[in-house]
């Protein structure tokens, strides 16, 4: 019997990290020093994401190794494809309005927009994870040896090879030869290799080889040098993949509350909507703000807090929630769980307080 793997809380809570350098990237660079925070949270940014989503993935389809591929395309489309599709609509919306009321291009190519994530900067995210998962949904079909399934793997592989081939024609935002030819390749075989570390425990070997891999990529990421193929910097998922080694050899050693690390991938949707709502007001305030390190910090820190606080509002409606987050829990969910947790330890509190030659009665 296959041994069943927890999911490790080490993992989610370097996604918070991960959301925060994905923030600061956007934020704001006056100086050497805080253009230098982006840099460093290089390793933690969207290859994390990536290498991390890929990873659950394919520990998933190793579990469920009879499952259809109806069930696995509809989990995909209700996580990301709705969500996707919502948030380039409130980008492009609030885009058109800027254009109509401030003056100036709009700059939407609606095709462009909708398929490769051009409605709004980070947003190109989601159809670089949806192509490779994809391709390793193809593979999965492929090896499963049923004829249907198969066929399916085919459609699949050559949707994503058209696809990627139209996004490097039009010369879209999100897909590159670097990506197509080093970035997919390497974050697909590092997704798999992990699956071989992943564990119940605490592994010091793991954490040893993470540590090396970052040491080592945050040197060649630092150095005068660039290690780029048609201007992919394909450092970035080695250092990823050493990030996600260490969190695996630190199983469950590091833990943040369950409602911060599940609001990541809201955070990543929302950020740039807080962030332009605080540039606007700005703006219109008159107030000139010198982007230091100290200023890009406290800016990037608000920003995620803003972010976090509105995922909380959305979580609070099942329509926005489902919507905008790709969440299916509903509130009732929630209360029920939260009431069950709280009648649990009244009963123990309950229990601890009766005498002890009472508790046998």
């Amino acid at each position: 019997m296959e041994k069943i793997i927890k999911r490790n809380s080490t993992i989610d809570a370097f996604r918070v990290f991960a959301i925060f350098g994905v923030i600061a990237i956007h934020v704001q660079s006056n100086t050497d020093s805080a253009e230098m925070v982006g840099r460093l949270f290089a390793g933690f940014r969207v290859p994390y994401f990536y290498i991390v989503s890929l990873f659950y993935l394919i520990i998933g389809l190793k579990k469920r190794k009879d499952e259809g591929v109806n069930n696995i395309v509809n989990k995909i489309f209700y996580r990301l494809i709705i969500p996707y599709l919502v948030w380039t609509v409130i980008y492009v919306s609030l885009r058109l309005i800027k254009a109509e009321f401030l003056g100036g291009p709009s700059n939407v190519v609606f095709w462009k927009v909708l398929f490769y994530g051009d409605g709004a900067v980070q947003l190109y995210f989601i159809p670089n994870l949806l192509s490779m998962q994809g391709i390793i949904i193809s593979i999965y079909l492929l090896l499963k040896g049923n004829l249907k399934n198969k066929l399916w793997g085919i459609v699949i592989w050559t949707s994503v090879a058209v696809f990627l081939a139209i996004g490097v024609l039009g010369n879209s935002f999100a897909i590159s030869m670097g990506f197509i030819f080093v970035g997919i390749p390497l974050f697909i075989l590092l997704a798999f290799s992990a699956t071989f570390f992943n564990s119940n425990e605490r592994n010091t070997v793991n954490i040893w080889m993470g540590i090396l891999i970052i040491v080592v990529t945050t040197v060649f990421n630092i150095i005068p040098f660039s290690f780029s193929f048609f201007g992919y910097e394909y450092i970035s998922p080695f250092m990823a993949f050493g990030i996600l080694l260490l969190c695996i050899g630190l199983f469950d050693q590091f833990r943040l509350p369950s409602t911060l690390t599940s609001a990541t991938f809201g955070i990543y949707l929302s950020h740039v909507l807080f962030l332009e709502l605080f540039e606007f007001i700005i703006s219109q305030s008159h107030i000139i703000l010198y982007y230091d390190l100290t200023v890009k910090l406290l800016v990037t820190f608000s920003v995620f807090l803003f972010s976090l606080a509105g995922i909380f509002i959305m979580r609070k409606s099942r329509v926005l929630r489902f919507y905008l987050l790709g969440e299916k829990a509903t509130n009732t969910q929630k209360t029920t769980s939260n009431l069950n947790y709280f009648v649990s330890y009244f009963r123990r509190i309950q229990y601890l307080a009766v005498p002890k030659k009472n508790q046998k009665n």
